[in-house]
Order: C-alpha cells, then sequence, then structure tokens
C-alpha cells in the first residue's frame, strides 16, 4: 500500500460522550498511526450500560478492556447503544389515526345517548302507571290477543312481517311508539282509521290514499309516530295509550328539530303537533306556538309556496299545495288571534290564486273546497289587518272612520260565505258525507265568529261617541254572536262530531258567548230589551250545558269542559236580572257534566273585557240622548278585541282543575287552537237560509 502524502488528512469518525452526536476529528499524518492504534484500544468516554443505570461514569485501568465496576462484578463491559428513533407518522397515518378517534367517540356519545333515552322512557312508564286513571285493563287484554293472533311475536317483528313487503324493508328499525306502546298492525291500521274519520276532515292536510302506513312506517317515521300518537286520543280500546305515545311524538319532533332535517312529511307532521297539542298545566310550558312557526319556516324552505313543477307527480303535487295553504290559514288564524305579524307575506300569491284549486283534479280530497273558502275569508281578514296596522301606524287620514271600515269588512266577509254556498252545495252532490255538511256549517260560524272579531273593533271605537240600541254596529254585533252559538247549539251538536272538534271552535262560541254575557253589565244594558236579555242569557245557558256535557267534552281537561266553567263564572257576575232565564228554568251555569271538578266563584275585580279607568271624553248632561251609551271619563275601559280577550280569559280560570294544578292550561291550549282554524269549511244547501 503507498505511503500516504505528507500534507494528507486523515479524518476520524468517533462520540465524543454518551448523549454527543457523531464527531469529525482531522489529524496530521506524522502522528496518524500513533493516534489509530490508541483509538482502536481505548474504551469509549461513555458510561458502559451497568455504569449507566446506577447514574455514575466508567473508571478505566490502563490496559484494561473493562471499566472496574464491571470487573468487579465479573460483567461484561458493553458499551450503550443510542435508542434508535421512531420514525415520525406520514400525513396519511394522521388521518386514520383522528377518524378512529371520531368514531370511538361518536360511539360512546351514541352509548350515552342510549343510556339518556332508556331512562326518558321508564321515567314516562312509570309516570303514566303511576296515575290510577291511566291503569286500563283493558289495554292488557287487547295486547295479549293480539300477541296470541300473531304466534307470541312482540310488535315490533309482527309489523316487520305485516309491513316488510318483498323489499326486504323490515331490515330497518321500525319507530319506537311501535316497540314501547305495543302497537301490532291490527292497533296501526285502526290507528289510521281514526285519524282520517276523526282528525283529518277537522283538519285535512293528509291524503288517505298517499299516507298510508306502509308508505309512513319505515321512511317517514316522524309523520307515522305522529298520526299513531294523535289518533290514540280517541283509542278507546287503549284509552291509557295517548299520553305515553304523545311523549314519543314530542321527543321525535326535537330529534328532527336539532338534526335539521328538512322534507314534506316533516313539515306536516309539525303542523298537526301544533293543532293538536297536549294540553299544559302551564301556560309557559307550551310549544304550540314554536312547532308552527318551525313548520312554517320549513314549508318556505321546502318552497311549497310556489306552483309545483311540470314534471311532479299529480297526487304529490296537491300534497304540497295542501300543505302550504293549510300553513297560510294557521299562521293567517294565529296573527289574527294573538294581534301579532303573520310570518307569511299577506298577498300570497298561491292563497290569491287557489280559488278554483279543489276542483283542479280528480284526485282532489273532498275537504279541499272548504280549505279553500277558509283561505280566501283569511284574504279578507288579511286586508282589515293591514287596513288595522296602517291606523295605529297613523298612516290613515282624520277623516278615516274604523267603525265604518269595521262594517264594511263584515260586509266582506259576509259576501265571501255566500259565493261559497254554491260551490259547496255542488261538491256535496259528488261526496255527500255527512261530514261534508259539518264542514260547511262549521265554515259558516268561523265566518260569522270573524264578522263578531271585526264588529267588536268598531263597537270599541264607537263607544265614546255614544250607542244605541239600534246601532248598526250594535244590532250586527249581537246578531253575528248570537249566529257563532246557535250554529253550534242547533247545527253541529246533534251530529256528535262536536266531541272530535278543533279546540279553536270552542274558542270561537266563547268569544262570541262573553261578548253576549258583558252586554248584560249595568252599563251596557241599556242596549238590549228584555226579550233580548231572556234570549242571552237563555243561549249562553244553553251553550254552557252543551259544553261541559259528556257528548262534547272527553274529559274535565277537555277544551270545552274548561270554557263551559269560564263562561259559567262570567254569567254569574253579570246576571243581574235573578237566577232564572226567559224559560223558567234556573240558571244551570254549574250543570255541566264536569262541573263538580272545579265549582267556580266569580272573582272579585275586573274581568273580560275590563282593562283599567278610561280617561276618554266626558259629556254634558244636555248632550246625553235617551238610551244612548257612552264611554265617559272615570268609567271602567272595555277592550273587546279577541286578543284582549286571549290574553286575559286564562286568568279567570281556577287553578285547580281536573285534580291539576292547571292555573294557565286554557291560555295554553288558545294558542294551539289559532292553527286549527284552517280548514272548518264545507259543503251547504242549508245555509242558503
Amino acid at each position: 500500500m503507498p505511503a500516504l502524502a505528507v500534507d494528507a488528512l486523515l479524518y476520524h469518525f468517533s462520540n465524543s460522550g454518551e448523549d454527543s452526536y457523531d464527531s469529525v476529528e482531522a489529524y496530521d499524518d506524522s502522528d496518524s498511526q500513533r493516534q489509530l492504534s490508541v483509538g482502536r484500544n481505548s474504551k469509549s468516554s461513555g458510561a458502559c450500560v451497568d455504569c449507566k443505570s446506577v447514574k455514575v461514569r466508567c473508571e478505566f485501568v490502563p490496559g484494561e478492556p473493562k471499566c472496574r465496576r464491571c470487573q468487579l462484578k465479573n460483567l461484561p463491559c458493553r458499551p450503550r447503544e443510542r435508542k434508535k428513533r421512531k420514525p415520525a407518522d406520514t400525513h396519511e397515518q394522521l388521518q386514520e389515526k383522528a377518524r378512529e378517534k371520531d368514531l370511538q367517540i361518536q360511539h360512546l356519545l351514541h352509548q350515552y345517548d342510549q343510556k339518556i333515552a332508556e331512562q326518558k322512557r321508564r321515567e314516562w312508564i312509570s309516570r303514566i302507571s303511576s296515575d290510577p286513571s291511566s291503569q286500563q285493563a283493558g289495554d292488557l287484554d287487547i295486547g295479549h290477543n293480539f300477541r296470541l293472533l300473531h304466534k307470541g311475536k312482540s310488535p315490533e317483528s309482527a309489523v316487520a312481517v305485516f309491513y316488510g313487503g318483498a323489499q326486504g324493508r323490515h331490515q330497518l328499525n321500525p319507530p319506537e311508539i311501535i316497540k314501547f306502546c305495543g302497537l301490532y298492525p291490527e292497533d296501526i291500521d285502526h290507528l289510521f282509521d281514526i285519524f282520517f274519520d276523526r282528525v283529518d276532515p277537522y283538519f285535512s292536510i293528509l291524503d288517505k290514499e298517499l299516507h298510508t302506513p306502509q308508505n309512513l312506517i319505515w321512511t317517514k317515521q316522524f309523520l307515522f309516530t305522529v298520526v299513531c300518537a294523535v289518533a290514540s286520543r280517541y283509542y278507546t280500546a287503549r284509552p291509557s295509550m295517548y299520553a305515553l305515545a304523545m311523549e314519543f311524538a314530542r321527543d321525535a319532533a326535537g330529534k328532527n328539530l336539532i338534526e335539521g332535517r328538512r322534507s314534506l312529511d316533516i313539515c306536516q307532521a309539525y303542523l298537526i303537533m301544533a293543532v293538536y297539542p297536549v294540553p299544559k298545566k302551564k301556560w309557559t310550558e307550551d310549544r304550540s306556538w314554536l312547532l308552527m312557526g318551525v313548520a312554517i319556516r320549513m314549508a318556505m324552505e321546502l318552497e311549497l309556496n310556489r306552483p309545483p313543477s311540470a314534471d311532479c307527480d299529480e297526487r304529490e303535487s296537491l300534497n304540497r299545495t295542501r300543505t302550504w295553504l293549510n300553513c297560510y290559514c294557521v299562521d293567517g288564524s294565529h296573527a289574527i288571534q294573538f294581534g301579532k305579524m303573520p310570518m307569511l307575506r299577506l298577498d300570497d300569491y298561491m292563497a290569491r290564486t287557489t280559488r278554483h284549486w279543489y276542483k283542479s283534479s280528480t284526485m282532489n280530497t273532498p275537504f279541499d273546497v272548504h280549505l279553500c273558502a277558509y283561505v280566501q275569508i283569511i284574504v279578507v281578514m288579511a286586508e282589515w289587518r293591514t287596513t288595522m296596522n296602517k291606523c295605529v301606524d297613523n298612516q290613515m287620514p282624520e277623516e278615516f272612520d274604523i267603525v265604518q271600515a269595521a262594517l264594511q269588512t263584515q260586509a266582506k266577509l259576509s259576501q265571501e260565505w255566500a259565493l261559497w254556498v254554491d260551490a259547496y252545495a255542488e261538491e256535496y252532490t259528488y261526496m255527500p258525507l255527512p261530514i261534508c255538511q259539518y264542514r260547511g256549517n262549521t265554515t259558516q260560524m268561523i265566518t260569522a265568529y270573524l264578522r263578531l272579531v271585526v264588529l267588536a273593533v268598531g263597537f270599541q271605537h264607537a263607544m265614546p261617541k255614544g250607542l244605541t240600541r239600534d246601532s248598526e254596529v250594535v244590532v250586527k254585533s249581537i246578531d253575528a254572536a248570537k249566529t257563532v252559538i246557535q250554529i253550534m247549539l242547533e247545527r253541529l251538536y246533534p251530529t256528535g262530531y262536536l266531541q272530535f272538534a278543533l279546540e279553536a271552535n270552542f274558542l270561537y262560541v266563547s268569544f262570541a258567548a262573553a261578548f253576549l254575557i258583558n252586554l248584560l253589565r249595568p252599563k251596557l244594558i241599556p242596549l238590549l230589551d228584555e226579550n233580548q236579555q231572556d234570549g242571552i242569557i237563555s243561549l249562553v245557558t244553553r251553550l254552557i250545558a252543551v259544553l261541559g256535557s259528556k257528548e262534547v267534552a272527553l274529559d274535565g281537561r277537555h277544551t270545552p269542559a274548561l270554557y263551559s266553567r269560564f263562561l259559567s263564572s262570567l254569567l254569574n257576575k253579570h246576571h243581574v236580572r235573578g237566577g232564572r232565564n226567559s224559560s223558567g228554568l234556573e240558571n244551570p251555569s254549574c250543570s255541566s257534566s264536569y262541573s263538580a271538578d272545579s265549582q267556580l266563584v266569580a272573582s272579585q275585580g275586573m274581568h273580560w273585557p275590563d282593562v283599567g279607568q278610561s280617561a276618554g271624553i266626558s259629556h254634558h248632561f244636555d248632550d246625553l240622548s235617551e238610551g244612548m251609551i257612552y264611554q265617559q271619563q272615570g268609567d271602567i275601559d272595555m277592550d273587546f278585541s279577541l286578543t284582549h280577550f286571549v290574553r286575559t280569559v286564562s286568568q279567570e280560570l281556577p287553578a285547580h282543575i281536573y285534580n291539576v294544578q292547571m292555573t294557565s292550561n286554557t291560555e295554553n291550549q288558545w294558542r294551539n287552537w289559532e292553527a286549527p282554524r284552517t280548514d272548518h269549511s264545507w259543503p251547504a244547501f242549508q245555509w242558503r237560509s
């Protein structure tokens, strides 16, 4: 091997310490051989394995290959090796780990949600089971019989077999209401029959041909649950199921709201729940207004306010339009009742252009004509509301007469009803159903009720200027109020359908009765002659008895029973002509079937429509005409509006109703009744009179 050059350098790689990095040293070739020889025989400066374990440095004896500790212990003196560093994870590996963690978190959250849901179900079942009124032996017998009929199968298994079909849809999970309410196929079919016989004719939003159990149970479970829950109230074979079924409906409503799902069937389910709520103990617990708002907002996002596209199925197209018109009616009714701005435009395109929609297809339901009529009536009321808003904002000229405007609006309502009489009669010839005749009478009652709502505003504004028995606003107000009550007593009550009517119907008649009762107060009684006074007392007394009867009120908590007691209290306060009516009968103000549940005592202080002391006009004695009523300075001010009636009526109901504390249950229910009015319209041949 040739000798190295004199100016050459040798490079030596070595470890300078136990934790240092590799270093490079340069040597002259003059002593390179000596340095290399020493490097081969010398020990690394780092501690060996044994010395490192006790955290000391190695001590070497010159010429010895081992350190002193290793020699004493007779151990091999091995230098400590550097730990190999684990290579960093790649981006793909980090993403995969993050995904696995997310799945694990979701799984844990799902388990937690299941435990919470199971706990809620146990609480519902325990609370309902502890209620003596809900313990019915018939429920157990029905479930046992159906189990035997299906050879011991559980409700879920029986439903999967019955409704599964050839597509194998039974692999999906059925709605929870089936398992926990024990619904077999026979129960489900019966509940759907009840819904389309007892609910849909009064609030016609679904199509019986389209919304069948087979079409809803697997893909539209929220609507399926709501239909079964609402119908269960009238399921006499299992009376205790209603409370538990509505809990599952409310739970499904919350889940769909949180998850942000949007579809036509979900919109319909929210609307039905808003119209048919569960009675609450407190007004603040009611959420009907929230459900109504969700349904209307969802309908707008689904663009139901636009005509269906040309490629849309005919039955589905009718379904979309029907849902939107119901939303418009519910929203308009809520605005009228509570004096609030509606969510939808008053000049909605679909509302203005669907007067003849009910005969646009052979697939239209028999109830679509009544829905169209109610839409047009709401349009007239929307115009009235626009006028009133301008008055509040001082946008009307000074010479504008509210009383005259009220008289003109009530005339428009009467004219609108007259236009639909022939349409109802024509549709009735095609489908002569008794419920259609009932719906026609209901439409006439609603028209009279809305006339009274408008005239009550005119009545109030005419008070400061003076009213007489012959004043047009007085005559027409009394006539409208009596018409509302007479239609319910003479046409609706004999049919036996009132037990299933929308709760809003009872608000209409109660407002009319309360208006008439208040005419009996000393301040206003000069507006009535003796025959009119006796007639009002007799009419209201009959109404109180009907609303509280078992043929109308399902129980003491049912809305008509609550109104019966309220009107009884109001009549006791203002009935100043003694305890006998024109028929010579004692005043049966507490003669309803549920009067024993809570006897009313007329409360001291102000009743509707009192709002406080008047700071109004002071008239000279010479200005007063005989028989004329004035609102004078110092008199109790009165607000006859429907909004004030709804706001104050719950305060006059007792705190103990139906053996439960329900202080403001009634006002709570009235907020739900706003929506019900959607389609109270129907045929007529006897309405011509």
